[in-house]
């Protein structure tokens, strides 16, 4: 079987998305299918590095992607033409070379849908299903146990007083995060994670999460627990500027306090967030979550 992560998945996934203008080439088509292809491409393109459009570098870089790929449509288009000169011109329709093309485009965009997102949660499930397969001893509470009335009741104030504002500013949101650690403490985390997950529309409330863990003795009860970074690691790559920051924030907070590596972003991610958000501070991020590693 082959596997769309391995060397041949990947070169089929190539020879589809490419091979469809140098197909229409060979066909012999003129180039008034050339902007179709280029918008295929930068589609695919644009979905694996999501670059920021609420920036200017976000647009600038997506203007560059867009030449990079119309210059590669072109290249392959006379490719294309070359080998009919060379072996002959092939009998195909103009839609069958922009099928190819845009259906190994739609693949790939589909593909690499929230990728990041999808991993975090699904790391946060492992966990707790190790959890509930573990065997505590006999009155041994379980290691976190779900939110007492009381905690529920309290994030439930939260959400309310949260909704009443609509700015995202540390001294908005910091009162809020602050009197429900006091009034719930840890028992919050799995409530305010949840709701993250399932909202992704409110900046807000990510903002908020993140502000909540940086108390020091809740990040810490968080990496106890083997949870510190799936809460930063969920937000690094939010669509807020704000929100990346505070994520960012949380990871520092996390590499100073010695956390385990395996709680920290992989640093491949990090090298593509830096590369998604150049200027953000994601390579001097990566930078600080290699140094414990260095010899």
């Amino acid at each position: 079987m082959i596997n769309r992560h391995g060397h041949a998945g990947l070169v089929l996934f190539a020879a589809a998305l490419y091979g469809g203008p140098v197909l229409a080439g060979m066909a012999g088509h003129g180039a008034q299918a050339l902007p179709v292809f280029a918008a295929l491409f930068l589609l695919y393109m644009a979905a694996s590095r999501k670059p920021d459009l609420a920036t200017g570098a976000g647009w600038a870089g997506l203007a560059i992607m867009a030449v990079v790929q119309a210059g590669i449509v072109v290249a392959s288009w006379g490719l294309g033409l070359g080998a009919a000169q060379l072996l002959g011109p092939v009998a195909l329709p103009l839609w069958a070379p922009l099928a190819i093309t845009g259906l190994a485009a739609g693949v790939g965009t589909w593909a690499l849908r929230d990728a990041a997102e999808m991993n975090v949660m699904l790391d946060h499930a492992i966990r707790e299903i190790e959890a509930l397969k573990a065997t505590p001893a006999p009155g041994t509470p379980p290691p976190w146990p779900e939110a007492s009335a009381a905690a529920r009741a309290a994030y439930d104030r939260f959400r309310a007083a949260l909704a009443q504002g609509d700015g995202v500013s540390v001294s908005q949101i910091d009162p809020l995060v602050q009197r429900l650690e006091i009034e719930a403490g840890i028992e919050a985390f799995d409530l305010l994670f949840d709701d993250v997950c399932t909202d992704t529309a409110d900046p807000r409330l990510d903002f908020a999460a993140l502000r909540f863990i940086a108390s020091p003795a809740l990040l810490r009860a968080l990496v106890e627990r083997g949870e510190g970074g799936v809460l930063p690691a969920f937000l690094l790559n939010a669509a807020a500027p704000s929100t990346r920051h505070e994520a960012r924030g949380r990871v520092l907070d996390m590499i100073e306090a010695g956390a385990p590596a395996d709680q920290l972003p992989d640093p491949a991610w990090l090298d593509e967030l830096d590369a998604a958000f150049p200027g953000e501070g994601y390579g001097s991020l990566l930078a600080d979550r290699l140094a414990p590693e260095t010899p």
